[in-house]
């Protein structure tokens, strides 16, 4: 949900770097030399605003938070290889192409989109992810899901739209910050406990709930206590959440598979939602009974998604 992510080739050579632990053996394996390595690496340390390596006499070691940041990456890139090599077994098979954000990709399209590929074996799904979805995207793919308000994407998608996921968020943390820190009888309770922030800019700070406005609509004035890590993407904040690192704020319909599985609880009784939402939206013009077929499943409760 983040509009300043990593660019996903910095993302590529990270991983080379954190596997090899040597610059001139991940250079080796991508292609590429050992400068041009360097430089994206200190690109995306800047970018962060931490380091991701510490040079040893033997090599490279990965950061505490270089760590975090590469089980993401190779987790993503694994689903990328994975969707690509499908793609190109089967080029001839129809395509529906899908725009959406990193976090509906991750933690909702995913875990499931193999369900929609063994019920429809005659359609793929491509998924663009984007954060920001520049009018070139917005003319190349058949649907998107984007959050915001409605007013947000009425030029962009003249097909139709339609609220597939109303914003509901809750506070979760993994069951064993829970039992270290908890119970949280209170909403107020959270603010004396490490909270995990997803960043936000100038434009999207009002496009989907802080922990400011989410304490402000709850009722709660005071200022947290304790202290708080940022990431700048969702899976990272997740991420965090996980090595129970803290409290995050999260959304219905992106964390329900982790709530399910006990990967994570709620830390206390208290959900807030707002008018805004993820929204199905449909470019003018496409008639396919692919693109009907793709709607309909992402209309479909999760449990009937199959």
């Amino acid at each position: 949900m983040s509009r300043n992510p990593l660019d996903i080739g910095c993302l590529r050579s990270f991983d080379a770097v954190a596997r090899h632990r040597n610059l001139s053996r991940a250079a080796e394996a991508l292609g590429t030399t050992q400068p041009a390595l360097s430089y994206r690496i200190r690109q995306m340390e800047e970018q962060l605003g931490v380091a991701l390596f510490r040079r040893r006499p033997r090599g490279l070691e990965v950061t505490p938070e270089g760590e975090v940041l590469q089980t993401a990456v190779r987790q993503g890139l694994e689903r990328i290889d994975e969707a690509v090599q499908s793609i190109a077994r089967r080029a001839g098979t129809p395509t529906v192409r899908l725009a959406t954000d990193f976090a509906f990709a991750a933690f909702r399209l995913m875990p499931h989109v193999a369900d929609f590929r063994r019920a429809h074996a005659g359609v793929d799904i491509h998924i663009v992810a984007t954060q920001s979805l520049d009018p070139e995207i917005a003319d190349d793919v058949d649907l998107a899901v984007l959050f915001g308000d409605r007013d947000d994407f009425a030029e962009s998608f003249a097909g139709g739209m339609s609220l597939l996921i109303p914003e509901r968020a809750t506070a979760v943390c993994a069951p064993g910050f829970l039992k270290r820190y908890g119970p949280f009888e209170r909403v107020e309770q959270l603010l004396d406990v490490p909270l995990v922030h997803l960043d936000s800019d100038s434009d999207s700070g009002g496009r989907w709930f802080t922990w400011e406005s989410w304490f402000d609509q709850a009722g709660v004035r005071r200022h947290p206590t304790a202290s708080a890590l940022s990431f700048n993407t969702y899976t990272l904040v997740m991420q965090a959440v996980l090595a129970e690192q803290g409290v995050a704020l999260g959304w219905m319909g992106l964390v329900d598979d982790l709530l399910a599985s006990g990967a994570v609880v709620r830390a206390c009784d208290c959900t807030l939602g707002s008018p805004r939402g993820y929204w199905l939206l449909r470019r003018k013009g496409q008639q396919r009974a692919e693109v009907d077929l793709v709607a309909e499943w992402l209309n479909l409760p999760r449990d009937r998604a199959a």
